[in-house]
C-alpha cells in the first residue's frame, strides 16, 4: 500500500512539473511541497529531493540549479512551444466550429506549463475568412480513415451553396458511393481522393462540403493507386495559391459560381444579384499571374469589372497568351 501510494505521489509530482516549470520558471522544494499539499500530499523537504532524483532515474528528466535553494524544472515535452503555436494556427485556420477550435488548441495547450500556455494566444496568427465552420468535419474525417483502414467504400451527401449561403445538395439529395483513397490538406482545406464504381479517374472532394458520411459494408474496389498513387504531386498539379498585391477587386460572376467564390474569400462576402445570370461581389484579392489563370480558367463565369488597372493587367495578360499560341 506504500508503494501504491509513493507511486502515485510521483506521479502529481511530475504533473506539477509539467504544469508549472520551464527553463523560466523553476520552482524550489518549498512551492512544490506547497503544491503537493494543495492536492492532499504531505512531504517533507529532503524528501523532495529524493523523489525527484526518483523520476530522473526511471526516464522523467528533470533539471535544476542552485541558488540560495535547489530550483527544480522540466523542459524536455512531447512538443516544443514552436511546435504547439504551429499545430495551433493550422487548427485556428481550419474550417472546424469556433467551439471544436477553442477545445483541440486547449488540449495542445495542455502539452505545455501554464506559463507557455498563457502566452499561446499572443503567438497565434489567423488569416481565416470569417467562416462559419463544419461541426461534421472531425467526424468526416474519421469515418474516411476508417473505410480506408478497413477496405470499404463510404457513402455520404455533398452540396454547394446558393447566394445566401444556404446548402444546395447535389444529385437532388441522393448519396454519394466511392472508393476513399487518400486525405490532403491543402489552403486550409481538407480534401477526399477517391474512385468512383467503375472509373479510373481520381476524384476530389471537400471534406466540409461532406455531410453525414457512413462507413458502407461493401469493400473498395480494387485499385492499384491505393499504394501506388503520389499524393504530393497530386496537390502540386491540382491545387495552387495565390501570390502578389492585396487589392480590392470587383468581380461579375454566374450562378454557377456562387460555391466557388463563397470557398475563396468566406462565408461573410456580400454578395449582390443583378439579374439571374449575373452577380456581383467586392472581394480583397492577390492580383497575380495565378489569379488571372483562375479567372480565364473559369472560362467567362468570372470577370474583374473593376478597378481600371486590374482590367488592363488582365487583358495584357491574356494578349501576352494569345501571342505565344
Amino acid at each position: 500500500m506504500a508503494n501504491d501510494t509513493n507511486k502515485i505521489k510521483l506521479l502529481v509530482l511530475w504533473d506539477i512539473l509539467c504544469k508549472n516549470t520551464d527553463e523560466n520558471h523553476a520552482m524550489n522544494s518549498d512551492e512544490i511541497r506547497e503544491e503537493l499539499a494543495k492536492r492532499g500530499i504531505s512531504v517533507m523537504r529532503k524528501v523532495v529531493a529524493t523523489d525527484i532524483a526518483a523520476l530522473n532515474k526511471y526516464g522523467y528528466e528533470v533539471l535544476s540549479y542552485k541558488k540560495k535553494y535547489y530550483y527544480y524544472y522540466v523542459v524536455s515535452r512531447p512538443l516544443e512551444t514552436a511546435e504547439v503555436v504551429m499545430l495551433a494556427d493550422i487548427i485556428k485556420a481550419s474550417k472546424l466550429t469556433s467551439t471544436q477550435k477553442n477545445i483541440m488548441i486547449e488540449k495542445l495547450s495542455g502539452t505545455l506549463c501554464s506559463h507557455q500556455a498563457e502566452n499561446l494566444s499572443k503567438h497565434i496568427i489567423s488569416l481565416d475568412k470569417s467562416r462559419k465552420g463544419s461541426s461534421s468535419l472531425i467526424y468526416n474525417v474519421d469515418a474516411i480513415e476508417r473505410g480506408i483502414e478497413e477496405n470499404k467504400q463510404i457513402s455520404f451527401l455533398y452540396f454547394d451553396y446558393d447566394e445566401k449561403h444556404k446548402k444546395v445538395y447535389r444529385k437532388n439529395g441522393d448519396r454519394y458511393m466511392v472508393n476513399p483513397a487518400f486525405m490532403v490538406w491543402n489552403r486550409d482545406n481538407y480534401y477526399m481522393l477517391c474512385f468512383s464504381n467503375g472509373h479510373d479517374d481520381m476524384v476530389t472532394y471537400r471534406l466540409d462540403k461532406m455531410e453525414n458520411v457512413k462507413v458502407e459494408e461493401a469493400e473498395r474496389e480494387p485499385h492499384p493507386e491505393y499504394e501506388l498513387f503520389n499524393t504530393e504531386e497530386y496537390r502540386k498539379q491540382v491545387f495552387s495559391m495565390f501570390g502578389g498585391e492585396t487589392q480590392k477587386v470587383t468581380l461579375l460572376f454566374t450562378p454557377k459560381i456562387l460555391s466557388d467564390m463563397f470557398d475563396r474569400y468566406g462565408d461573410d462576402i456580400r454578395i449582390r444579384k443583378i439579374d439571374d445570370n449575373t452577380y456581383t461581389v467586392d472581394v480583397a484579392v492577390q492580383v497575380s499571374k495565378t489569379f488571372f489563370a483562375w479567372i480565364v480558367g473559369t472560362q467567362g463565369k468570372v470577370k474583374i469589372k473593376a478597378p481600371e488597372k486590374v482590367v488592363t493587367e488582365f487583358s495584357d495578360f491574356v494578349a501576352k497568351i494569345k501571342e505565344v499560341y
